[in-house]
């Protein structure tokens, strides 16, 4: 296991060891991992080090001070490639996803016995970020129903938005929705 925690993010290269220290408490296997991905035999390696560094950098700005506000977890998901955007939104094979995860610029992210609307709060309060998304969250279904999508981009690949956002059951339409500010999924 080497520490790359202090290598700047400009130098870090598109592959390491997956023990390598990405940040004081990730690992760069943590920015690839996929349960969905391991079973359906996908490799998700980044595709070149633009989408490499963003997810550092997203880890360093944005998963390492959630880990050190509130204590470990490990991120849900951190990058996707488009080969696993596929197989979890089951698309075609020829569906190009434009989801920030494919670029490494975001993670889904939840912290043991922390209400998920919790977390988004504090990233919003505290944090520079493009998109928080509160996703799923009910709190019948306990404090961790759901999750936090959290992106942040690099300062070479844009200006941050800082937009807020819910994905929430719409009953009228029975599909879920995105809408604006944080808001329960009941």
């Amino acid at each position: 296991m080497a520490d790359l925690s202090q290598m700047p993010v400009a130098q870090f290269p598109r592959r390491a060891s997956p023990d390598d220290l990405v940040s004081p408490h990730f690992t760069f296997y943590e920015l690839t991992k996929s349960e969905l991905g391991a079973r359906l035999g996908i490799d998700n390696s980044f595709p070149g080090v633009k989408e490499a560094r963003a997810a550092v950098f997203l880890c360093r700005n944005v998963m390492e001070p959630v880990r050190e506000q509130f204590g470990p977890y490990s991120p849900n998901s951190v990058f996707r490639g488009q080969e696993l955007e596929r197989a979890l939104k089951k698309k075609r094979s020829d569906w190009i996803s434009k989801s920030q995860h494919t670029l490494g610029q975001a993670c889904d992210i939840e912290v043991p016995n922390l209400p998920n609307a919790e977390l988004a709060r504090w990233v919003i309060d505290n944090l520079e970020f493009d998109q928080v998304i509160l996703e799923c969250y009910n709190p019948k279904e306990g404090p961790n129903s759901g999750w936090v999508h959290v992106s942040r981009l690099p300062p070479d690949q844009g200006t941050n938005r800082r937009q807020v956002l819910s994905y929430i059951w719409d009953r009228r339409g029975q599909d879920y929705v995105y809408v604006e500010g944080l808001r329960e999924a009941v």
